[in-house]
Formats: C-alpha cells, sequence, structure tokens
C-alpha cells in the first residue's frame, strides 16, 4: 500500500490484514460543538430536576393550559348555561338522525373512542345495562359537557361546543343505542359498571 508522505506521521503502531489505520483526529470545530452539547445537557438537566428554577412538565402544562384559557376562554359559560337546562330525551326520529350525525362527526369524535354502533373501543360500551357514570338524560348530557380528562375523554367529546339542542340530539341518540346488542361489545368493568336502565 502506498503511503503518502504527508500521512507517514498519523499512521498508528498496529496493522491489521495488511490495513493500517491513520490518526485523524476530529476538527477542532467538531470537537468543540460535542463539548457543548455536553455542557448544554448538563445545565438542562440541573435547570429543570435539581432546582426549582425551571418548570418540570405537569406544571408546563398548567401554564399552557392557562395561556390557552387567556386565549380561548374556559367555557365556563357554557357550562354553566347547560348546567341550568333540564335534560329530557327525544325518541323523534329527525332527532336520532340528528343526534347520530353528531355522535359519527370528526367534530366530537365520540365513535373513535365508543364505537361507530356504541360498542365501546377504549371508551365503555353504551349499548348494555352496566354503565360507570349513570344513564340519566342528565347524567349523560354532564358527562359530555364535563368529559373525563383523567380518561383521555375532552369536553364534549372533542372540546368543540355544542349548543343545548345538539346536545339533546346527541343524548337522545346515544339512550337509543341501550340493547341493540351490537358485534364485538366491550367487556363490561365489572368493578366499576352497575346497572343502569334508561327509561
Amino acid at each position: 500500500m502506498k503511503i503518502l508522505d504527508d500521512e507517514k506521521d498519523k499512521l498508528l503502531n498496529h496493522e491489521y490484514d495488511g490495513i493500517r489505520e491513520l490518526d485523524n483526529h476530529m476538527p477542532t470545530w467538531w470537537l468543540w460543538l460535542f463539548y457543548f452539547t455536553i455542557g448544554w445537557g448538563f445545565l438542562y438537566l440541573v435547570y429543570y430536576q435539581f432546582t426549582d428554577v425551571g418548570p418540570d412538565q405537569h406544571e408546563q402544562y398548567a401554564l399552557e393550559m392557562a395561556a390557552a384559557e387567556e386565549k380561548y376562554g374556559s367555557g365556563d359559560n357554557e357550562n354553566n348555561n347547560l348546567a341550568s337546562v333540564i335534560w329530557e330525551f327525544q325518541n323523534d326520529d329527525a332527532s336520532l338522525v340528528r343526534g347520530k350525525e353528531i355522535y359519527m362527526s370528526t367534530n366530537n369524535l365520540c365513535f373513535t373512542c365508543h364505537g361507530n354502533a356504541g360498542e365501546g373501543l377504549v371508551g365503555p360500551n353504551l349499548t348494555d345495562d352496566l354503565w360507570i357514570h349513570g344513564c340519566s338524560a342528565e347524567n349523560l348530557a354532564t358527562n359530555i359537557a364535563s368529559g373525563f380528562m383523567e380518561k383521555g375523554m375532552m369536553p364534549y367529546g372533542s372540546n368543540a361546543p355544542i349548543g343545548e339542542e345538539e346536545m339533546t340530539d346527541l343524548i337522545s341518540y346515544i339512550s337509543s343505542l341501550q340493547g341493540t346488542n351490537p358485534p364485538n361489545q366491550k367487556a363490561v368493568d365489572e368493578s366499576r359498571a352497575v346497572e343502569c336502565i334508561i327509561k
């Protein structure tokens, strides 16, 4: 193997299978960048993990939620308006058709967790008579309006507010699912669900 004159001083003192290695050092700028990232990582760790200066992920979430509330509002007025309504199920075809449209709408995403037929996917089954949070008209409206953030259910299904009439149609459609017995129903969580028959 021909060795260039300017590389002779870079040859290391070992050879393998006829191959000799050159001692090529990393460029200085690359080394400084590497050391800088190590130092930055150390400072980041100290700032966020070992001091109370930087917010942790829970504090950061609270700050972002507060900023969003300031920018978009909390929706409390809508919830208060809906809380004063006396809810009743509607059985007419028009209400059930509109309710199904809301249930299947991508604005609310009910079907993504409860299934197209209410059989339950990530969320509970809506077709049996064992419900977790009650099955009265008031229960359904309150549950939809408030959501269950700890379970991943945003208010109004996907935090998209709906009015009183739309809510009535939606809870009416959901109530009509009970007893429909679709295929692939999600198993009941017997530790939480209680018998609840919609009348």
